[in-house]
């Protein structure tokens, strides 16, 4: 049997609020890597077709170029496929996943399929039924442990293991201390830094939990300290006196300061001013203002309770820490606070005197008076604006699909 071709999916399944409002579960940073980069890794080939729910088609097709999206399997060359859950964050079993022969599957206890290998026809009719429903001849691999996150604070869980993979897993070029005159580093973990990548002296890095990698073009201003195991993104700023403290990712162009720990950040945020992030989900093009802070600790250390959705209850995380899930294009004011738990859609302002909503909806601009819709209009204008300022665009795609959150008359 020939390599068969790789397709990574989203089914769909799962809540993940503002995580996956404006992007494939596939697309979300789980570690040092998109989760689609590392299955891709793991597996030593790439994802030529993306299966994404309709209305992300366009831009998954847009981010993701060199696949081809949503395309019927019967139209393209039969060498077999390989069809993997795009929850699975690539880690765990993937030996059983890589050695996958034909009418085989690996699939959860309670029926979940995390990833099978199928014929053109067999893989058309898989898709066709939602991702749900294997023909009878498929011999089927039962693994214990959940391999599929379900929800947002799943990617936390996972976070310790992923992020580890991923730093181990890098070919960044290795720390040179006379590359990097007057930076204090000490621990056994490797620390690997990519090329211009900038550390100002008085720097502190700490490996001695786990590795530390900066990427190219970072740059890592006096008197801040790394913690490993953590990542710092392609072109990031680290601004003087920021604390980077485990379990830590920050995505490409981001702009940091402040205490930031055990929580991930897409790229282009903005978080350049003092307050503290801990054990939160960030998404891309946030901008936090100075002084934001977020709780991520119950006083009577109970697990920290979440709500998605307006429209759904509140759900045990099972985690004593558990900070915020912040979708893309939020704004906070200066001084903001969050509780535990608080979850914040794509696109909204927050601007209130005392503690931020406890769940915002999409394009929503919040004061001390109550929620207001986001004019959308001005809404579209500001991202040309930010977005042109770090020379980039957003897209039509983007653009419409920003539009589709919102659910003001």
């Amino acid at each position: 049997m020939t390599t068969p071709t790789l397709i990574i999916y989203d089914d769909g399944q799962g809540r993940f609020g503002p995580v996956a409002s404006l992007r494939a579960i596939f697309e979300v940073r789980s570690g040092a890597l998109l989760t689609r980069t590392r299955i891709e890794k793991v597996l030593d080939r790439p994802a030529s077709i993306l299966s994404v729910p309709q209305r992300l088609s366009g831009v998954v097709s847009q981010r993701h170029p060199g696949a081809q999206v949503n395309p019927n399997p019967n139209t393209i060359a039969d060498g077999g496929f390989l069809l993997v859950n795009g929850r699975w964050c690539g880690v765990r079993f993937f030996n059983e996943i890589r050695d996958l022969q034909l009418d085989q599957a690996v699939v959860q206890s309670d029926g979940q399929v995390v990833a099978v290998c199928l014929n053109s026809h067999d893989a058309d009719a898989f898709i066709n039924s939602g991702f749900l429903t294997l023909a009878d001849k498929t011999r089927t691999v039962r693994i214990r442990k959940r391999a599929l996150i379900q929800r947002p604070w799943h990617l936390l869980d996972e976070l310790p293991a992923n992020l580890l993979a991923d730093l181990l897993a890098s070919d960044t070029p290795m720390f040179q201390p006379g590359d990097h005159p007057g930076v204090t580093t000490f621990g056994d973990h490797p620390i690997r830094v990519g090329k211009n990548a900038r550390i100002m002296p008085s720097t502190v890095i700490d490996a001695e939990y786990g590795p530390v990698v900066i990427e190219p073009g970072a740059v890592i201003n006096p008197l801040t300290v790394l913690q490993g195991p953590c990542f710092i993104g392609q072109d990031s700023v680290l601004v003087s006196h920021t604390s980077i403290r485990r379990n830590t990712v920050i995505g490409p162009s981001c702009k940091i300061g402040g205490e930031v720990a055990g929580s991930i950040i897409h790229s282009h945020t903005n978080k350049a001013h003092a307050g503290y992030l801990g054990d939160s989900l960030v998404g891309s093009w946030v901008n936090l203002g100075a002084d934001t802070n977020v709780s991520n600790l119950k006083n009577t250390y109970n697990p920290v309770r979440v709500q998605l959705d307006h429209d759904t209850p509140a759900q045990d995380t099972g985690r004593i820490f558990q900070g915020a899930i912040i979708g893309d294009y939020v704004r906070t004011a200066i001084g903001t606070r969050m509780s535990t738990g608080t979850v914040i859609h794509p696109g909204c302002m927050i601007a209130v005197a005392g503690w931020a909503p406890k769940i915002a909806t999409a394009l929503g601009f919040y004061t001390d008076a109550g929620r207001q819709p986001y004019d959308i209009e001005k809404f579209i204008a500001t991202l040309h604006t930010v977005m042109d300022r770090r020379d980039t665009r957003l897209t039509s795609e983007m653009e419409e699909l920003i539009r589709s959150l919102s659910t003001d008359e």
